[in-house]
């Protein structure tokens, strides 16, 4: 006997409807799962013409009673509807199927349809039969095909998803590059990806078929019941695959110990191509990976920021700095535009640890962090260098501009007042001594651009503190 080449349930079925359809016993056949806790046939697929199709149609039977007492008889019967004769034969199937669609129900029904008023023949119903019992005893063909390929595409995607995950971690663009990693291998009409941060679920990126990545940050959510049904899914209110989930589209929450770190929204609503039980099993299979991947992300970020940022001022750190400085200078030279550096020095502040403790000396030294974070525009850039010396990255800012804000800012700082209880003073508070040089009026290199600031920072520390000088000053003054 050959062998039959059987590689899905769809070719399975659409094949012996071929062979039924073939005896010529009626005008048209149709094949529905039968859904007891629903009460209802769903249709599945329908030959009609010599032309194989699926079939959009569900039968509810709840309200005609003696129709549902023939369906729940699980016996053969026939039906008349108008001019219109059915013929329903029942077939159970046996097995369990993880990943056909007969998974939870396992009885479909053939229904045989020849119109105007025609009878079905008895003889070409037997033998209608007996196809179908012979043909379906090799269903168990199709859920060994499904898993086989279940699983090799499981193992496939599982070691090109670690690559991702890892890759991610090392890359900037950490989300992109996961979101990339699943469109490439799962493959659906868009792919939309939110992570949770500060109980907020924000937009990261969605991706499309043609590869296209936009950022979505402009979507917010606030992550609890009721807000939005996004937060209810991922928070698991209500029966989310019932009320949000369809054939076109699949919500998957991930979680980390429970805990919500990001939702998946993968769609097939231009495509209109339905994502199948493999699909969402494969899906669901990953989602600790990739809620890990996420965490992981996020702990990587994380300590990052941490190792970049003082955490005493919460200002960035020097490694940072000459980072930023590189980029930041490089832009300046290319577009000809202007880079100013503030060099801030606190003035006697050995002083106030040596009288006053370290514990009063970082007080002072957060209040400062705190006037410098505040008074910046969002492209400037200052950095703790060391100790008590604070430098000021101005991107596209001259030298008048870099003197306006050295003003200001020293003004602020003179404003502060620490409070020191146990000194007759009570209150102590400080000035401080800045620097200023700017390209490309005083320097056409990085190293020449700081040396220059220090320079000036030197000469107002040399001639009583408590100022604020430019390069080009004191270059007069020589």
């Amino acid at each position: 006997m050959k062998k039959e080449n059987i590689y899905s349930e769809s070719s399975f079925f659409k094949e012996l409807l071929k062979q039924l359809y073939a005896i010529d016993l009626c005008d048209a056949i149709s094949i529905f799962q039968y859904l007891e806790n629903k009460e209802i046939l769903k249709g599945f697929y329908r030959i009609s013409g010599g032309f194989c199709y699926e079939l959009v149609e569900n039968i509810d039977f709840i309200s005609n009673n003696q129709f549902r007492k023939d369906i729940i008889s699980m016996k053969p019967f026939v039906y008349k509807i108008s001019n219109i004769f059915h013929f329903y034969y029942p077939y159970e199937i046996q097995g369990d199927f993880d990943l056909s669609n007969f998974k939870k129900e396992n009885t479909i029904f053939f229904r045989f349809e020849n119109f105007n008023n025609k009878k079905i023949n008895k003889k070409k119903i037997e033998k209608a039969i007996q196809i179908i019992n012979s043909k379906m005893e090799n269903f168990y063909i199709v859920d060994f095909n499904i898993l086989k390929n279940y699983y090799s595409k499981n193992i496939n995607i599982s070691r090109k998803m670690a690559e991702i995950f890892t890759i991610s971690l090392k890359t900037q663009d950490s989300y992109k590059t996961i979101i990339s990693g699943l469109q490439k291998y799962l493959g659906f009409d868009r792919i939309r990806f939110y992570v949770v941060n500060e109980n907020k679920l924000i937009g990261a990126y969605s991706i499309t078929m043609s590869k296209k990545i936009k950022a979505i940050d402009y979507e917010k959510i606030i992550l609890e019941k009721g807000a939005h049904r996004f937060s209810d899914i991922l928070l698991g209110y209500g029966n989310e695959d019932a009320n949000y989930n369809s054939d076109f589209i699949f919500y998957l929450p991930l979680l980390m110990d429970k805990k919500p770190v990001g939702l998946l929204i993968f769609d097939n609503l231009l495509s209109r191509i339905k994502i199948t039980n493999e699909e969402i099993e494969i899906l669901k299979a990953f989602a600790g990976q990739i809620a890990m991947a996420i965490d992981n992300v996020n702990l990587f970020n994380k300590i990052q920021e941490l190792s970049l940022y003082d955490e005493l001022t919460k200002l960035p750190l020097r490694r940072y700095f000459n980072a930023r400085f590189q980029e930041e200078f490089y832009r300046a030279e290319r577009f000809n535009q202007p880079l100013s550096i503030l060099w801030i020095d606190i003035d006697y502040f050995k002083e106030v640890n040596d009288t006053y403790g370290h514990q009063i000396g970082d007080k002072l030294l957060k209040e400062v962090g705190k006037v410098i974070n505040s008074g910046l525009r969002k492209i400037d850039f200052p950095c703790r260098y060391g100790g008590d010396e604070i430098i000021i990255m101005l991107p596209q800012a001259t030298c008048n501009e870099a003197f306006n804000l050295a003003k200001r800012l020293s003004q602020e700082i003179k404003n502060i007042k620490i409070d020191v209880p146990f000194s007759a003073a009570k209150q102590i508070n400080v000035t401080t001594s800045i620097g200023i040089s700017s390209y490309p009026t005083d320097a056409n290199k990085m190293d020449e651009l700081l040396n220059k600031a220090d320079e000036a920072l030197y000469w107002v520390k040399s001639h009583g503190r408590d100022s604020i000088k430019t390069y080009s000053e004191i270059k007069n003054k020589e």
